[in-house]
């Protein structure tokens, strides 16, 4: 009996675990403050499982809480003209753990506006020992980035925020938009190899 209901008690455990993952992807789709473009919503089966529609709830009751790795997939309705694609992909592996979540964005070149809605993006994601105070450098770093090159070449990059590790790539699509990219991973070390504190500053 003891065993059953510690096990019973792990399986709810899991479950909320993938539940705040999907809470938390849709509150990501809200809170993003990029009124250009129009989500939507996300499914209420993360990929790569397919379901008939209907059968929802018993997946989530049987599969739940042990998808293996998962992700959404979700891609905006740009509401202008000088946006032609913006899809996000949230990733997580075994027990929910966040993996990644991957941004792509492709506009007319206008660094400033891009990197103004990327980094309001990680603001909304808000993601381990995310700070208030971290928009500031994070936009410079990509204002820096996206601006670095003439926009005919591409442009890659790296930066670390506390435990977050981001990657910037820009590349042209045509002669009149271009691509960025920004990756979202959690990491323990610094760029250097060092180890990081309990608030994420190098030891």
């Amino acid at each position: 009996m003891i065993f059953r209901r510690s096990k019973r008690q792990n399986t709810d455990q899991l479950l909320a675990k993938y539940l705040s993952n999907r809470e938390k992807v849709r509150s990501w789709i809200s809170g993003w403050d990029c009124p250009e473009i129009d989500w939507p919503g996300s499914d209420e089966i993360p990929h790569p499982w397919g379901l008939p529609r209907g059968s929802e709830e018993q997946w989530l009751q049987r599969h739940g809480p042990f998808p293996g790795e998962y992700h959404w997939l979700l891609e905006a309705r740009p509401l202008t003209p000088d946006i032609s694609q913006v899809w996000a992909i949230w990733r997580f592996g075994e027990e929910h753990i966040f993996d990644q979540l991957e941004i792509e964005f492709r506009c007319v070149p206008d660094p400033g506006y891009l990197a103004e809605k990327l980094t309001l993006a990680a603001h909304a994601a808000d993601l381990k020992g995310w700070r208030e105070e971290d928009k500031r450098a994070l936009h410079d770093w990509l204002l820096d980035g996206l601006d670095s090159r003439p926009l005919g070449e591409g442009v890659r990059g790296q930066k670390r925020t506390g435990f977050i590790l981001f990657g910037l790539t820009r590349l042209p699509v045509d002669a009149t938009t271009i691509s960025a990219h920004l990756r979202m991973t959690l990491t323990d070390t610094a760029l250097n190899g060092s180890p990081l504190n309990a608030e994420g500053e190098p030891l």
